[in-house]
């Protein structure tokens, strides 16, 4: 008798033990599947570094990013661009590197995708991210739920602190904190933070945030970063910052914004003389 008790119990154990098993599964599918119903795209800006798509395809697998809602920008790079692009996009005068409009021109052409195409919502991300807090949905579901009506668009980088600022005091109860568009000291008095972007590695917008900083974008004179300080505060964008950052490192690899005198001495020569005629 007590061996099959013994047997029963074994295998309403095995019983047990299956059925939670399938339930966490299924809970798990489920919540993963309810987060992908945030109306979001990824809009990745890339060199062509075989490296870094690998690394950025790796994460965004690994956070149940669907292929359908990735897009990679890929040109013009910093060795692509033409006299038209540069007449239209850069300031006279900007003094800028062929890889900073190049990487520039890209925000840009990532915002124009997220105006017009169907999604209600849009990360634009650099493809130097080495690692994330947590899965990208559940963050992403967590700022909706603590950002006001009227944000526009939201920073997360590994660059900068916001408990350094001089404004909103960090606490373990919220992600999201409301951001100056100005330039922004730390108690002593030294500038921390030049405007309301923090870096442009990844950051979160909405349709009437990427609609302000596309239609006031162009020309720039400067890299995507600091350009769109001074975008924000002529468009008087809403903008806001997470704390502790979603991002939590970056991706080295060898690319440089620099031209490779060896690789590219006809392009440079070239666009030395497009940068000239246009005074830039």
């Amino acid at each position: 008798m007590c061996k099959n008790e013994c047997l029963v119990y074994a295998l309403l154990k095995i019983l047990i033990y299956t059925q939670a098993n399938f339930i966490s599964k299924q809970e798990k599918y489920y919540k993963v599947n309810i987060l992908c119903m945030i109306d979001c795209k990824f809009y990745i800006i890339h060199n062509l570094e075989e490296d870094r798509y690998n690394n950025v395809m790796h994460l965004l697998e690994k956070n149940n990013i669907p292929t359908s809602k990735i897009e990679f920008i890929n040109h013009p790079n910093k060795n692509e661009l033409t006299i038209d692009i540069k007449r239209k996009a850069v300031q006279k005068n900007a003094k800028i590197k062929d890889g900073w409009i190049s990487c520039s021109y890209k925000h840009y052409l990532a915002l124009e995708k997220i105006v017009h195409g169907s999604e209600e919502f849009g990360v634009i991300m650099e493809d130097n991210i080495g690692s994330f807090y947590e899965n990208i949905y559940e963050r992403l579901s967590k700022y909706l739920d603590e950002l006001p009506k009227d944000w526009e668009i939201l920073y997360d980088s590994v660059w900068g602190d916001y408990s350094l600022l001089d404004e909103e005091v960090v606490t373990t109860e919220k992600l999201v904190y409301k951001k100056s568009n100005e330039v922004s000291k730390d108690i002593n008095g030294k500038i921390i933070s030049h405007g309301g972007t923090r870096a442009a590695q990844f950051y979160f917008v909405n349709k009437v945030g990427a609609k302000k900083l596309y239609d006031n974008f162009l020309p720039f004179n400067h890299s995507a970063d600091m350009w769109m300080n001074d975008v924000l505060r002529k468009a008087n964008i809403n903008s806001f910052w997470s704390e502790p950052s979603l991002v939590v490192s970056k991706f080295n690899s060898k690319t440089s914004t620099n031209l490779s005198l060896k690789n590219n001495l006809l392009y440079i020569l070239k666009s030395k003389f497009h940068n000239y005629r246009l005074g830039i």
